[in-house]
Order: structure tokens, then sequence, then C-alpha cells
């Protein structure tokens, strides 16, 4: 089968972690595989390493500009054309949304929708709320399958007219064995965030949760593990409030790598999917303080498998963190809790089946 992948930026987020996984899972099993993309990212990098295909789609970004995206239109129509997938596995709304309408015009077998988080849940003004749940729900009618990364994103998607039949829910699934953590000790305490620096994954009140940790006279240090637009702000915040002894944005870096070495992880966002950055920090056994949206409470147990607060409540944040400082054999017992519920749940190979099983490929011999 000849399998498309198609996705806005090219940058390492969750999305792209998705495309990665699934493009060169799919390519080593004789498949023939192409990704296009926009940008020049980590994602393009991480393909030309593992040999897979790629095509950069200089003209397509995040953000909407009708010239921008009339020659996006055009780009895609001759890559369509040229390439002629059976599958076109669309990720991201903006490609989602071009792919969609493309594949159906050129007649292509299998159009996949992943949706990584509804984006119409994102906050912004009623128009523009409206408009993205509008090209949303055509993009999802114009699919013939659509994934879900959580049962959240499969509630909010399936109660759009005419859509519910076609999704699914297919879990994210993890290739990550960390290296064993240290026992805790009387120390002080290394709480990390990884995620871009965009409004979305609320990091000003993870910062505003660590000032108070600070004011509090609590031994500590944050960093932060990523890059992005927000980038200045978040600097301006630390300066402002003081915070750089405990404060350090680390830029970019393979935090899976990094993830055992600290002792609590805080995932601040305001909107998610479900984040693999959260299952991966659970595979390292690391006690989480998350905010309750998109499938995080599929992964996060309250007082279970970790502890949860609304999104933006700085004062809820704050106190979790003061929880499992205060009590360092608690949050061992939830870091281990979380790492058996994401090592029973969120399976690569089941992952990949479940796929498989959408693009109708169980029981067909690849193409050689």
């Amino acid at each position: 089968m000849k399998i498309l992948y198609l996705i806005t930026k090219s940058n390492w987020g969750g999305a792209q972690r998705y495309v990665y996984d699934l493009a060169t899972a799919f390519a080593v099993k004789g498949h023939d595989v192409t990704v296009a993309y926009g940008g020049s990212g980590e994602l393009a990098k991480r393909l030309l390493e593992a040999n897979v295909k790629t095509i950069a789609l200089d003209s397509l970004g995040r953000d909407i500009k009708i010239s921008q995206e009339i020659k996006s239109l055009k780009v895609l129509y001759s890559v369509l054309k040229r390439e002629k997938p059976d599958i076109i596995h669309l990720n991201s709304s903006k490609a989602a949304g071009l792919g969609a309408f493309l594949g159906r015009l050129l007649g292509v077998k299998h159009i996949i929708f992943t949706v990584h988080g509804a984006p119409f849940r994102e906050d912004r003004g009623r128009l523009a709320t409206w408009f993205i749940y509008f090209f949303t729900w055509v993009t999802c009618l114009l699919s013939h399958t659509i994934i879900t990364v959580s049962k959240q994103d499969e509630a909010d998607i399936g109660t759009m007219f005419f859509v519910k039949r076609k999704v699914r829910t297919i879990y994210l699934g993890l290739t990550y064995d960390p290296k064993e953590r240290a026992s805790p000790k009387e120390r002080t305490v290394n709480i990390v965030t990884v995620g871009d620096l965009t409004k979305n994954k609320g990091h000003i009140f993870g910062l505003r949760a660590i000032e108070k940790l600070r004011d509090a006279g609590v031994l500590f240090t944050y960093n932060i593990i990523g890059e992005g637009e927000e980038r200045k702000r978040l600097e301006e915040f630390v300066a402002m409030k003081h915070l750089g002894d405990v404060v350090t944005l680390l830029g970019y870096q393979d935090a899976r790598s990094v993830l055992p070495e600290y002792d609590i992880y805080m995932l601040p966002s305001i909107k998610e999917g479900l984040p693999y950055i959260l299952l991966e920090a659970g595979k390292a056994s690391l006690p989480v303080v998350a905010s309750i949206t998109g499938g995080v409470p599929e992964i996060v147990r309250h007082e279970e498998t970790g502890l949860l607060a609304q999104p933006k409540d700085v004062d809820g944040l704050y106190t979790c963190l003061k929880r499992l400082i205060d009590d360092r054999r608690f949050g061992k017992n939830l870091g281990q809790s979380l790492h058996a519920h994401i090592v029973q749940n969120f399976s690569h190979t089941k992952m990949l089946v479940e796929t498989a099983k959408a693009y109708k490929l169980i029981n067909k011999t690849p193409k050689r």
C-alpha cells in the first residue's frame, strides 16, 4: 500500500511524534510511505535519518492567509496527483482540511483524519471558534475514518452531525524504556515541564504556581524544555518575578533521555489531546501534576496515578506540587501506579494493529 502522511508543522510535538512512529513502523513493514509537511523542523530531520521519503511544502503554515492557502492547494494537488496514494493520513486541522478536500477530488480510497485534541476547544473568540468547528466538521465529513487519541476527543467529535459512525479511539503507544530513576532523597526537588512554548501549553500558569512555591520557602529547581513564540513573554515573567535562581528555560532537547533525572513532572496545559510526554513521564515513574484537559484524565486519575488541577488554576497547581514535595512516599507510589497504568494500556504494538485496521491493511501483503 502507498501511504501519504500530511501534517502542517514539522517541529517535534505530540502530533509529529505520532506521524513519525506510524510512518517508520509501516515503512519497515514494507509499505510505500511518504510524509508531506510544512516547515523544516525536527520531524523532517528524524524522518531523513530513518530513510523515510519526505516532501516539504514550504507554503503550508499554521496561520491562515488566503494567498498561502491557494498556493498550498495547488502544491498539494500536484503532490497527490504525482504520488497517487492509496491512503492519506491527515494530521493537524489545516493540513487535514486541504488534504481531505483534494483527496476526495482525486478519488483517494482511504482518507484518515487523526484528531489530536479538538481544535475548537482552544481559547479563542466566538467567531473564530465557530469557524474552526465548521472547518473541522467539513474535514470529518470528507474523511472516511476519524481517529481520536482519547475518549474525550471521541466525545467532542462524535457530537457533530453525520460523523459519529466514522470515529474510533486509538490510544497512543510508547517505544520508550527509560533508565531507572534514583531513589528520592532529602534534597532540592527538581521539577520539569516539556512542551512547545505556546499559549495552549499554559506555561505562564505553571510559572505562577512556581512563584508561589518559591515564596513558600521550598527548595527546588524548575526547568522548561521546549521552544516557541512564547519564549520572550516567559523570559520577561521570570525576570520580573526574580525567578532566575530557580527557573531555567532550556530550549529544545531530547527530553526522554533526561526525564529520569527529575523528581516531579508538571503539565499546566490549557488544551491537549493525549500528550505523549505525559506517557513518557509516567513510563519513567515520575509523579505527575497535570491540568484536566482533553485526554489527560484518561492517563492521570486524581490521587491514584497522579494529581490533577483545573486549567489556569494556579493555586491548584501549587497545592498539588507542594503535596508531592511534602510527601515523597506518596509521590513515589503515584509514579509507580502511573507506570503500571501506561504499560498496561498504551502499547505501541496495539496502536499499530488498530491503525492497520483503520487502513484496512489487516491480512493484506504489502507491495514490494
